[in-house]
């Protein structure tokens, strides 16, 4: 989990200054904001696919600010919907420039938009602001707030289908519910949560193996493919392999940075 896949702690407490300081940032246009990209690479190939587009703040005074604690310090001044906007846009843009048929990006919508019903109108308002093709972009829900509104989230999703979007299901197995959301909603991704695929090696036991193998089966027979975060050893690569996983990605595979790189 990372850049906007992150959650915010609402009861986390958020030095004032900082509040201030990403007010201004974002009146500024994004000063100091910036989209990191992580590839995410076909399992059998391990050629990149797509990129999933990560936050980043790089304070004046404080240096580089987790992605959580931005999330929380967008929260706590009320600039959540204008920090979600500033993502939206910026990597819309970003995909914007990029080939036809290229790789694919994609695109975290946090749980507040999801919940507060900003994200639909504001995936439309980006897409005319930089003329981006919707089908080279994914959009991933977070699984905790699909959870929370199946029904809001359904109608998300098919609102982001009918633009030609991609729609993914973010940290699948991380949240109760994770099977009703998987089952009730069409999603076309499901991203594997990093509590399924960390620490996973050819000497786990059988049980984690059995376990990664039928989500993967399960997600295939609805009609998904699997993308397995937080993949940083070869023993994790080669039983996500075996279990049938489509897609990796994890610092193994590339650590996000900027497009250059």
């Amino acid at each position: 989990m990372d850049g906007m896949a992150a959650q915010a702690n609402p009861d986390e407490a958020v030095p004032p200054d900082l509040g201030a300081d990403l007010a201004a940032a974002l009146a500024a246009g994004g000063r100091g904001l910036r989209l990191d990209l992580q590839p995410i690479c076909a399992a059998a190939s391990l050629a990149p696919v797509g990129y999933e587009a990560l936050l980043r703040w790089d304070h004046p005074v404080r240096g580089a600010i987790p992605p959580r604690e931005i999330l929380a310090i967008a929260a706590s001044v009320g600039r959540g919907i204008a920090l979600d906007a500033w993502v939206m846009v910026g990597a819309f843009r970003l995909r914007a420039t990029w080939p036809e048929g290229g790789p694919y990006l994609s695109v975290n919508i946090s749980a507040g938009g999801l919940l507060k019903g900003h994200a639909g109108p504001m995936v439309r308002a980006a897409l005319a602001a930089t003329g981006a093709d919707p089908r080279g972009i994914v959009l991933e829900l977070p699984e905790a707030a699909v959870v929370a509104d199946l029904a809001g989230a359904a109608a998300l999703a098919a609102e982001l289908r009918g633009l030609g979007m991609v729609v993914s299901l973010d940290d699948f197995g991380g949240a109760a519910g994770s099977a009703r959301a998987l089952r009730d909603i069409p999603f076309a991704v499901v991203k594997l949560d990093a509590a399924l695929t960390s620490g996973l090696e050819d000497e786990g036991t059988d049980r984690a193996r059995t376990a990664i193998a039928s989500v993967v089966e399960m997600a295939h027979a609805l009609g998904a493919t699997t993308v397995a975060e937080a993949v940083e050893t070869a023993g994790q690569m080669r039983v996500l392999r075996d279990a049938g996983c489509d897609a990796l990605q994890g610092w193994l595979l590339g650590r996000p940075g900027p497009l250059a790189a």
